[in-house]
């Protein structure tokens, strides 16, 4: 029998093991069964649960097909290979949604989402006046707002103005057009964790990239994350190999600037990350990784081009990201969520930074009973279910890199998921999915260097977590339905 190309070390699992999807899938099933029987009369309609099996099966039992599919492939083969199917995913989830929404919901957005139609008619508009040719670019968008964008809001408003003006309005192209980038972030996160790990936690993460189903689902959406997501990881692997790189130029620092000032006009706080990632990468990183040359001049240039172009806009917006995390801020909106008309649960407002911080890297739990306003949570409560039992292996990965000191050879990807959960954990958001998918490639990442690592002693601490994670999914149900005075 011909060998794989890659050959595992002493613990390697070259291959998703089944000791981890096997039970994982059937953890799923079973607390999906407790709370349909103790929940009965709130029990999830039918298609919700169709789609939670598929995303269960589809990432568990995939990845260790795939896994073993692959493994005799060589590396260009492979990237080919995931780049292809990573499309075609997404492109037959973009497709089916884009009907199911059209045929039950009278348009292609589905269920209302006011941050999706308030990108949809400024990029619509913006297309028109670009067509009428009375407008600059930047003059469109703010014509329609009829005042000053806020910078986080305008480059994807714009991305998406000229992306219509080109494809004539077309809501289907647009979103084919996030398939492409969601295919490309796979093939980035391959890449990074080959850099970092070797070849077989870079083909084990960018099959999870591949076929995490919350990665599907922003491609049929008129939101941001797509785009977002990939130019974050983008940054990330840029950044990765310009310092890890023996034939370094100061040239080499441009596009990644260039990546972080874009992503100043998509979503703020991020690119704050990036920079701030990057900088403490180049004063922690390991000497055989960063040479101090390598440090002085990247570091100078990054804070010269940054000062130059971004300095003011930087500081106003470091500030504002500091001033909410000492403020109340997000304690007020807990307060709000625990009276709002829409859905209210009166438990929201014990919630804050001391809840979120610990369990960061887990939340949000899955919605598996029928609460009001919430379809986009029960979509895909079997993908959260996947992240919940993932970020077991991630924060194992945490600790290994802490007390085995290796965590300084891979300060960029670490140090740019960390802060950034850092900053999501004292957010109002903390518990929204839709935010934690910045970091989501990279913890996917994490949790395939673990799996790929596991030895067997560590296989106890697994099922122990995965029988916590069925415990959390019931308990979560009864708190959205006793929150809600509905159990």
């Amino acid at each position: 029998m011909q060998r794989p190309l890659y050959q595992p070390g002493c613990y390697q699992n070259m291959f998703f093991p089944r000791w981890i999807s096997n039970p994982s899938m059937g953890i799923y099933f079973g607390a999906l069964l407790v709370v349909s029987i103790l929940f009965n009369r709130y029990m999830l309609n039918w298609w919700w649960m169709l789609c939670g099996v598929i995303e269960i099966f589809a990432f568990f039992y995939g990845s260790w097909r795939l896994t073993h599919d692959w493994a005799r492939l060589s590396s260009k083969r492979f990237e080919r290979q995931l780049v292809q199917w990573s499309f075609i995913i997404r492109l037959v989830y973009v497709l089916i949604s884009y009907y199911v929404f059209t045929r039950f919901y009278g348009g292609p957005f589905g269920w209302d989402d006011s941050d999706a139609t308030f990108y949809e008619e400024i990029a619509c508009y913006v297309s028109k006046l670009l067509r009428e040719g009375t407008y600059t670019i930047w003059e469109s968008v703010n014509k329609y707002c009829g005042y000053q964008l806020d910078l986080s809001d305008a480059g994807y408003a714009i991305y998406l103005g000229i992306i219509y003006y080109i494809v004539d309005d077309s809501i289907l192209i647009a979103r084919i057009l996030k398939c492409i980038w969601g295919a490309w972030t796979a093939l980035l996160i391959y890449r990074v964790a080959v850099r970092n790990f070797g070849e077989a936690v870079g083909r084990m993460a960018g099959i999870f990239m591949m076929l995490m189903p919350n990665l599907w689902y922003y491609c049929g959406t008129q939101l941001k994350e797509v785009e977002m997501v990939f130019l974050g990881v983008l940054f990330v692997e840029q950044a990765d190999q310009m310092l890890r790189s023996r034939q370094f130029t100061a040239w080499k620092v441009g596009p990644l600037l260039l990546i972080a000032l874009v992503l100043f006009t998509i979503r703020t706080p991020l690119a704050v990350v990036c920079i701030l990632s990057l900088l403490f990468s180049l004063t922690m990183s390991s000497q055989r990784v960063v040479g101090w040359g390598k440090r002085i001049v990247v570091g100078t240039l990054a804070i010269a081009v940054i000062g130059l172009t971004m300095g003011n806009r930087l500081e106003e917006e470091s500030q504002a990201l500091l001033q909410k995390a000492r403020s109340n801020e997000q304690s007020q909106n807990m307060e709000w969520r625990s009276k709002r008309s829409d859905g209210a649960n009166q438990f929201a407002k014990y919630a804050g930074a001391a809840v979120f911080a610990p369990l960061i890297f887990t939340i949000p739990f899955p919605t598996m009973v029928e609460t009001p306003n919430q379809e986009q949570q029960k979509l895909l409560h079997g993908g959260n279910f996947t992240k919940n039992i993932l970020s077991g292996f991630v924060l194992l990965a945490m600790f290994v890199f802490l007390f085995s000191g290796d965590w300084r050879n891979h300060l960029v990807p670490l140090s740019f998921m960390l802060g950034y959960l850092v900053v999501l954990a004292f957010s109002s958001f903390a518990q929204s999915e839709r935010f934690h998918q910045p970091v989501l490639p990279l913890e996917l990442m994490f949790a395939a260097y673990m799996i790929v690592n596991m030895r067997p002693k560590h296989r106890r601490w697994f099922n122990m977590w995965l029988m916590l994670m069925g415990v959390a999914a019931i308990a979560w149900s009864w708190f959205k339905l006793a929150g809600r005075g509905m159990a």
